[in-house]
C-alpha cells in the first residue's frame, strides 16, 4: 500500500510539473493568419506563436502584430499575468479602404488628342484650346481650383489635395501636371497623376513618399483623362 502511495505521489508531482511547465508557455493566436507576431522584437510565428512567460512578475514581453493592409497592434505581457493564451483581431487600415491599387500613378501618360479638340491652320499651327478647356473643367470636379495654368507654355498644374482616413494613421495627397508636347506628328498633352503618402509625424513635416495607390473618389478623373479629350498610351 505504501508502494502504491509513492507512485501515486510520484505521478502527482510529474503531471504537477507537467501543467507548470505548460503554464509557462504563453500562445498567441492572430487574425488575419498571414499576420506576423514578435515578442521583444523576435519573430516567432505567423497567425499562431508562442512564447516563455517572463520569470518575475514585474518583467514585461513587448508583443507586436503586423500585416500588410491592417493597423499594427501593441501590447505588453507582464509575468504576474495569470493568462496561458492571448488573442488578436487585426483590423484593416482604413487606407486600404479608401485607396486603390493603381500602376498609372506617378509617371506620365501621353495623350494623344481627339480632332474634335483641336485645329491646324494652313501654316501649321496648332489651336488645342478647346481641350484645355475640357481638361479644365475635368480636374475643377476633383481639385477646388487649377495652381498654375499657362497655355502658351503648355502647362497646368493643380495644388496637391490631401486626404486622411478613418481607422489609419496615413495621409494621402495627390496633384495632376500637364504638359503640352505636341509635335509636327502629333497633337498631345503628356498627364502626370501624383500620389503620395505619409504616416502621421511624416506629413507634419512634408515627408511623403510615392505610392501605387490613389484615393478611390478620384478613379474616374483617370478613366475621363484616359479617353475625354483623346486617347492616352504610356510614354
Amino acid at each position: 500500500m505504501k508502494k502504491i502511495l509513492l507512485v501515486a505521489t510520484a505521478i502527482v508531482f510529474a503531471l504537477s510539473a507537467l501543467a507548470a511547465k505548460r503554464e509557462k508557455v504563453i500562445k498567441i493566436n492572430v487574425q488575419p493568419q498571414e499576420a506576423a507576431i514578435y515578442v521583444d522584437n523576435n519573430l516567432i510565428g505567423y497567425g499562431y506563436g508562442e512564447f516563455t512567460r517572463p520569470k518575475k512578475k514585474t518583467q514585461v514581453a513587448i508583443i507586436r502584430v503586423e500585416c500588410n493592409e491592417y493597423t499594427t497592434a501593441n501590447s505588453k505581457f507582464y509575468g504576474g499575468d495569470e493568462r496561458n493564451s492571448l488573442s488578436f483581431n487585426l483590423m484593416q487600415d482604413g487606407f486600404y479602404r479608401g485607396s486603390a491599387a493603381s500602376g498609372l500613378v506617378n509617371k506620365y501618360m501621353t495623350v494623344t488628342l481627339d480632332p474634335q479638340y483641336y485645329t491646324i491652320d494652313e501654316n501649321g499651327k496648332v489651336n488645342n484650346l478647346p481641350a484645355w478647356k475640357l481638361l479644365h473643367q475635368i480636374l475643377l470636379n476633383y481639385f477646388p481650383e487649377i495652381e498654375t495654368t499657362d497655355f502658351h507654355g503648355g502647362y497646368l498644374q493643380t495644388p496637391w489635395e490631401y486626404k486622411t482616413f478613418n481607422m489609419s494613421e496615413k495621409q494621402m495627397r495627390t496633384r495632376v501636371t500637364v504638359r503640352d508636347v505636341t509635335t509636327p506628328e502629333r497633337v498631345a498633352f503628356q498627364i502626370k497623376i501624383s500620389s503620395e503618402v505619409a504616416g502621421a509625424m511624416q506629413a507634419r513635416h512634408g515627408e511623403f513618399d510615392e505610392v501605387d495607390r490613389l484615393p478611390k473618389e478620384f478613379e474616374p478623373m483617370v478613366e475621363e483623362l484616359q479617353t475625354r479629350i483623346g486617347r492616352a498610351s504610356s510614354i
